[in-house]
């Protein structure tokens, strides 16, 4: 049986939505999925943030080399030397029978406090003979208490005595230098040329 209601329309046609408001929300919806898409699209991609790279591991470079530094020349002190005119490292002082004299044969000498000035030096050979000087010639002798031959077994270095090369006087005539004549050695007062100063210039290498 159909029940009409007022004004006699049927009312299961109060719930139907009219056709225009139905095209009302058809239209907002695509309207609404075309702004999503359209964000969408112009959003740039997520890209992950960069790993800062990891720095290499710095390796301490080596010290740089030192030049090995050349050792210092010896100078004239207490101990066994061998003694060569600055000149001439091949030859060495030493004894031809009694006297002082320069040979090619390596010879060693030890060098103790002076025998009269403990501040100078005296010269003793491995038989206990001392250099000393006798009517100005160098010579070596066995010791003797008396205080000629102290005096005349001490030399004194002239001037630096941390050079490599130096020159010896003699104690008692202290105007006197060790001098080499050749192969003999003499004291002598200085002539005041340059050879003089060469031929009384000594060195000492270690025995």
């Amino acid at each position: 049986m159909t029940i009409y209601g007022r004004g006699g329309v049927d009312v299961r046609d109060r719930r139907r939505l009219h056709p225009g408001v139905l095209a009302l929300a058809a239209t907002a919806g695509v309207s609404t999925l075309a702004a999503v898409a359209y964000f969408a699209l112009r959003s740039p991609a997520e890209t992950p943030a960069a790993t800062p790279a990891t720095a290499a591991p710095v390796t301490p470079s080596a010290p740089a080399a030192t030049p090995a530094s050349s050792p210092a020349p010896a100078t004239l002190s207490s101990g066994s030397w061998m003694i060569s005119p600055a000149d001439d490292k091949d030859s060495y002082l030493t004894a031809d029978g009694e006297y002082a004299a320069m040979s090619d044969v390596a010879t060693a000498l030890t060098v103790v406090g002076g025998l009269a000035d403990d501040s100078c030096f005296s010269f003793r050979n491995e038989d206990g003979e001392y250099l000393r000087h006798y009517d100005y010639r160098l010579r070596v002798d066995p010791p003797e208490d008396e205080d000629l031959f102290r005096q005349d077994a001490t030399f004194c270095p002239d001037g630096d005595r941390s050079a490599a090369a130096f020159r010896l006087r003699s104690k008692n005539y202290p105007d006197h230098f060790v001098h080499r004549r050749d192969t003999e050695l003499y004291i002598d007062e200085p002539t005041g040329d340059a050879d003089f100063v060469a031929e009384t210039s000594f060195t000492v290498r270690a025995s």
